[in-house]
C-alpha cells in the first residue's frame, strides 16, 4: 500500500508499543487512525497524544473492546466501518505473552494467549474484511514475532499462536491477493515496551540468556521498519539483523538452530547451579 494518505487504518493493541507507534507513524503518512484495545482509560491517553501527529483533516479515534471476543469485536469493527467511511487496512497487533516453564504453567494461560494472540487475529480480519474488499485495493498485517520463526525456551504458551498467525497469513495471501488484499506480516525482535518490562521481571533465566546475544530494538524503530516494508508490499518485514538470521538459519539448519540455543541454555544452567 504505497499511499497512505486519507487510508483509514485499524490497529489492534494501539494503546501503548508497537501498535501505538505504529499508528503514530501512520499519521504521519496521513491516514486515519482508529485503535482498539481493552484498557479504555489508557485507550483515551494514547489517542489525546496519538491526535497530536495527526495530519490536517486527519484523525485518530479509539475504540474499547477486546479481540478475543467475537460478538464484541465483530460489532467494533461495524462500529468503525460505518462511522468513518469504510476500512483500508487492519492490523493485528494485540498480543500477550507470558513467559513460563511449560510444565508449570497452567492451561488456563494457554488458552487465553490463544484466544488473544490467534484468534483475536481471525476475528479481527473476519470482521473487518467485508469492507476491505469493497476497495481495489486493501491490506491486512499480522503481528507474529521472533519467537514465531522459530519455538522458542520459556514460550510454549506464545510461539505456537505466533506462529499460527504466520501461517494464517500465508493462507489468506494465497486466497485473496487476486481481489486485491496486500497481506504483510511483521516480525520483532525483543522490543522496549511496557510489556516487555514486565516479562523481564517473570521469565525463566534461560530465557534472559538466550536473548543476551539479540538486540533490543524500540517501538518506534520498529514501527519504522515496518512501514517502509508495508508501503513496499513486501510479505514479510522482519526487525533486527538478529531475528533475519534466525528465520534464514532455521529455514537452511533447524537442527543447527536447536543445538546452538541448547548450548546457551546448558551453559546457563552450569553456571546456576
Amino acid at each position: 500500500m504505497k499511499d497512505l494518505n486519507g487510508k483509514n487504518v485499524v490497529v489492534t493493541g494501539g494503546s501503548y508499543g508497537i501498535g501505538e507507534e505504529i499508528a503514530r507513524a501512520l499519521l504521519k503518512e496521513g491516514a486515519n487512525v482508529f485503535t482498539i484495545a481493552r484498557n479504555k482509560e489508557k485507550l483515551d491517553a494514547s489517542i489525546e497524544g496519538l491526535q497530536k501527529d495527526a495530519r490536517a483533516n486527519r484523525t485518530a479515534k479509539g475504540y474499547a473492546g477486546d479481540v478475543g471476543d467475537w460478538p464484541v469485536i465483530s460489532k467494533v469493527i461495524e462500529q468503525i466501518a460505518s462511522e468513518n467511511g469504510g476500512i483500508d487496512a487492519v492490523i493485528n497487533n494485540a498480543g500477550i505473552y507470558i513467559p513460563d516453564y511449560f510444565e508449570k504453567q497452567d492451561v488456563e494461560v494457554f488458552e487465553r494467549t490463544d484466544r488473544t494472540n490467534y484468534l483475536g487475529s481471525v476475528f479481527t480480519t473476519k470482521a473487518a474484511l467485508p469492507y476491505l474488499l469493497k476497495n481495489k485495493k486493501s491490506a491486512v498485517v499480522f503481528v507474529s514475532s521472533a519467537a514465531g520463526l522459530k519455538g522458542i525456551f520459556g514460550y510454549a504458551s506464545y510461539s505456537p499462536t505466533k506462529a499460527a498467525v504466520l501461517s494464517l497469513a500465508e493462507a489468506i495471501s494465497q486466497e485473496l491477493k487476486d481481489k486485491g488484499l496486500q497481506v504483510t506480516v511483521l516480525c520483532p525482535p525483543d522490543t522496549e515496551t511496557p510489556g516487555h518490562a514486565a516479562e523481564l521481571k517473570i521469565r525463566p533465566k534461560e530465557c534472559d540468556a538466550l536473548s543476551e546475544s539479540a538486540g533490543l530494538m524500540t517501538s518506534a524503530e520498529i514501527a519504522e521498519i515496518f512501514v517502509a516494508g508495508f508501503k513496499k508490499g513486501k510479505f514479510m518485514v522482519i526487525g533486527g539483523f538478529d531475528t533475519k538470521l534466525l528465520y534464514r538459519l532455521n529455514g537452511i539448519s533447524p537442527r543447527f538452530v536447536d543445538y546452538y540455543f541448547g548450548r546457551i541454555v546448558a551453559k546457563c544452567r552450569r553456571q546456576s547451579v
